[in-house]
């Protein structure tokens, strides 16, 4: 029998939410704040759930912070997350991240994401949602080694790129809606899921 990797969802909590005027993980959604709806969602699915940000919100989840030296933004958190899981995990050969305002967020990103082995990034069939996406670590700390400091803050359309990686598509857009703003909280309450 092959033995198989643990799997490990970094639910990505780190950004400065300016849009949204306060703290995007710890907002009510139905009931429940939008870090603790994920951490219900891939519990029993993920082997190994962890956070990027600033602190773990009382979750009790360990926490990777943004190394300083990497870039602002997200690739400055997958960079950092990469680093720090080859070195406290080995076994663990990549993650897959989801944001921490996307409340809908598919169940089964942790099933078929890291499925071909290779980076992937999810899409549905209009655009990219790179922040919902599976990095091997042995890929990014690569790509990391060819990024410049001091250059302007990377893309993660532009990561997953250099990653190769593929996009993986699912048919409902609504699984990837984001809440950036105000409006977009209201706009997303009451959206039924499929498996949600």
């Amino acid at each position: 029998m092959i033995a198989h990797p643990p799997s490990c969802l970094v639910i990505l909590a780190g950004g400065r939410s300016t849009r949204m005027g306060s703290d995007k993980a710890v907002i009510h959604f139905e009931g429940q704040r939008l870090i603790d709806r994920l951490v219900d969602r891939y519990s029993g699915i993920a082997d190994r759930i962890l956070l990027s940000a600033r602190q773990d919100y009382g979750t009790g989840l360990p926490v990777i912070s943004d190394d300083p030296e990497a870039p602002d933004g997200p690739v400055g958190a997958i960079f950092s997350i990469a680093a720090r899981l080859e070195e406290l995990e080995p076994a663990i050969g990549g993650f897959v991240t989801v944001p921490v305002d996307a409340p809908h967020a598919p169940a089964d990103l942790i099933e078929r994401l890291p499925a071909s082995g290779s980076c992937a990034v999810a899409r549905d069939r209009q655009r990219m949602h790179p922040t919902f996406a599976y990095w091997r670590c042995d890929s990014v700390n690569a790509v990391r080694t060819t990024c410049e400091p001091g250059e302007r803050a990377p893309s993660l359309r532009w990561l997953s790129q250099e990653c190769n990686a593929i996009s993986v598509t699912w048919d409902d857009p609504q699984g990837f809606i984001n809440i950036n703003r105000p409006e977009d909280l209201a706009a997303a309450t009451g959206i039924k899921k499929a498996g949600a």
